[in-house]
């Protein structure tokens, strides 16, 4: 079976190592959440743009909206992902059994012999390993937090539990997290049009919105598991 968690680094210049190499910086859990606070403060912002009688130019703002929505918890999930294999590797978490599989190169063995096992070296690697990864469909997600040992039921439930409701809170992640994936890929790929027949989706302030709330109370409920793993 194919290793999903592989580390492989992309080939580098052996004598320009240092200059190719800049310093990743290893943020805590606080300034994490809050580079995504501020980018979603960012994005809710242009509702002061686009809160008039809607038009076609309403209309791109929501779906600009949504796309910065996504990378905002795109890169959120690549922090917390170098966070937490990070304090895997310092022996602060347990070792998970995916973390225990992952594969690493013998150019990057003899890299870290040459510049000692520190957490800067494996900073490093897992930034090289991890940056063109997307990291917002639901599997995505659910494989991220296996990877470090949270559980995706645990995140469901904090985010989306509700008194009453028919949707099981796994389901109602899995759905939201897919459904907001696939109208950004829809967006930024397609023109937010139908291969079909090429009609623009539908779009309106009061979906963008559902899918901030819904991306801030996923985020909230990630943080809320990590920071219990801190403790």
């Amino acid at each position: 079976m194919e290793n999903k968690n592989n580390f492989d680094l992309s080939p580098r210049n052996e004598n320009k190592r240092d200059k190719l190499i800049p310093e990743i910086v290893k943020f805590n859990l606080a300034e994490i959440k809050s580079h995504f606070d501020e980018s979603a403060s960012a994005i809710r912002a242009l509702f002061s743009i686009a809160n008039h009688e809607e038009n076609e130019d309403m209309c791109n703002i929501w779906r600009a909206q949504i796309v910065f929505l996504v990378s905002a918890f795109d890169f959120y999930m690549h922090e917390i992902t170098k966070f937490g294999l990070c304090e895997i590797f310092d022996g602060n978490w347990g070792e998970t059994v995916k973390f225990k599989n992952t594969t690493i190169t013998m150019r990057d063995i003899k890299w870290a012999l040459e510049n000692g096992w520190t957490t800067e070296w494996f900073l490093q690697l897992v930034n090289n390993s991890y940056s063109d990864m997307t990291m917002v469909s639901y599997k995505a997600v659910k494989d991220q937090m296996s990877l470090l040992g949270i559980k995706i039921a645990d995140i469901a439930k904090t985010a989306f539990y509700k008194q009453g409701s028919h949707e099981k809170t796994d389901e109602k992640l899995k759905r939201r997290l897919n459904e907001l994936y696939h109208r950004r890929n829809i967006i930024a790929h397609q023109a937010d049009r139908a291969h079909t027949d090429a009609q623009k989706g539908a779009i309106s302030m009061q979906i963008v919105k559902e899918f901030i709330d819904d991306t801030e109370k996923i985020v909230s409920a990630i943080d809320q598991e990590i920071q219990g793993k801190c403790m």
